[in-house]
């Protein structure tokens, strides 16, 4: 009888060692990055992403070494944001990103869903969702949006930087006082295909408008909460709650402007650090003051736009981002990121919050912080009993949700 139960103990534990090699994808750790942009960087200064770069808080090589296994890279045409000019750079950028994939399929993978993204993840790649910030097109024509989605564009900001023919910026002003009906067209279109439609940027009454027309979850992919910080591009409890309920997601942005009152107090209060003479908005709210020729244009305007654009953005990066000396001791800490998780969590509950950091260059972040330090925000969410989903199973649940028939 000793022997059966010892032979029954050995099956046991062997099977169960068994269990644990041959676990199913779902079960492998996620963590998820809901807010990355590298593309732009790729296409304007050529850099490889996946060798750890100088200049800039984020690059592929750092974040996988610090744990990262999912994101979502934001394509962005910023300074391109007239008719013609947005769709044809973010077709560039999505070029760019495809480009991208194929030098590196060793490493890493488009994924179009979530089943994509746990296949991806157990073959130990990247798994990289793309999306497009600033405007897919300033017009909202509904057979680019079918492109873009056709070319594995899964997640789309609604409200671009300004305000465009179909929804109101916060930046941008109330043209439409929300968004009109061309908006609420494309949110329609967007359900249908199985776009996730992001908020983040929209004014607040654009937001609740996205929010009621959209059949679907929606995210705000790269915020904070404003309970914390007032900084009005913030998401308020209100809204987080209306998104909640039609079962969206917030992505809780690393910015230090977004997490900290103190130092959103001091930027308000205090002039925009340059680098090499130019500030971030410099760059991404470039206008060019040209006039296109409606007769002979042969290709002038554009050629000078880029020439302008490529010459900010590889002089914003020709150097380290270093903040003014008396604001560095106002930047805040991954302790005060868990404090915005934690209330997001208390708001909207625990599946409906995750990490959307917008790790770019030119402004401050989290104390000390750039793509190496994903295990800090991990440990210090881990500290105050914040849920797991939270690091990723929650991004997931947003892309299987997006398409609504």
């Amino acid at each position: 009888m000793l022997l059966r139960y010892v032979t029954l103990a050995l099956v046991a534990v062997i099977a169960g060692a068994a269990a644990v090699v041959q676990a199913p994808p779902s079960t492998l750790p996620l963590l998820v990055d809901g807010h990355v942009h590298i593309t732009d960087r790729v296409y304007w200064e050529h850099i490889d992403p996946w060798t750890p770069q100088p200049v800039g808080p984020w690059d592929f090589a750092r974040a996988h070494d610090s744990g990262v296994n999912v994101i979502i890279e934001n394509v962005a045409p910023y300074g391109y944001q007239t008719y013609n000019t947005t769709v044809k750079q973010t077709g560039r950028l999505i070029e760019t990103f495809h480009r991208l994939l194929d030098a590196n399929r060793n490493r890493m993978e488009l994924a179009l869903s979530a089943s994509d993204v746990r296949r991806i993840v157990a073959n130990g790649k990247f798994a990289v969702i793309l999306g497009v910030e600033a405007g897919f097109d300033q017009d909202g024509d509904v057979d680019i949006l079918r492109l873009w989605y056709r070319l594995g564009v899964r997640l789309i900001q609604f409200s671009s930087q300004v305000t465009t023919a179909y929804a109101d910026a916060g930046r941008g002003g109330a043209r439409w006082q929300g968004i009109n009906d061309r908006g609420r067209l494309l949110i329609a279109e967007m359900n249908r295909l199985g776009i996730i439609i992001d908020i983040t940027h929209a004014t607040e009454a654009a937001q609740r408008q996205i929010i009621q027309a959209s059949r679907a979850p929606v995210v705000a992919s790269h915020v904070a909460m404003r309970a914390l910080c007032n900084n009005p591009g913030n998401l308020s409890d209100d809204v987080l709650g209306a998104l909640a309920m039609k079962g969206g997601l917030v992505g809780i942005h690393g910015g230090a402007a977004n997490i900290s009152q103190r130092y959103f107090d001091w930027s308000r209060s205090h002039p925009p650090v340059s680098m090499n003479s130019l500030t971030l908005q410099d760059v991404v709210q470039a206008e060019l003051p040209l006039v296109r020729s409606p007769t002979q244009d042969y290709g002038t305007y554009i050629e000078a736009l880029d020439a302008r654009m490529g010459g900010l953005w590889r002089q914003f990066h020709a150097q380290p981002w270093k903040d003014a000396a008396d604001a560095e001791l106002l930047v805040p800490t991954v302790d005060e990121f868990a404090e915005h998780v934690a209330h997001a969590v208390s708001i909207a509950g625990p599946t409906h919050v995750g990490i959307g950091l917008d790790l770019v260059h030119g402004r401050s972040y989290l104390k000390n912080f750039d793509a190496r330090a994903y295990p800090r925000l991990v440990d210090a969410l881990k500290k105050r009993k914040i849920p797991s989903e939270v690091l990723g199973e929650n991004w997931l649940s947003m892309l299987d949700a997006a398409k609504v028939q």
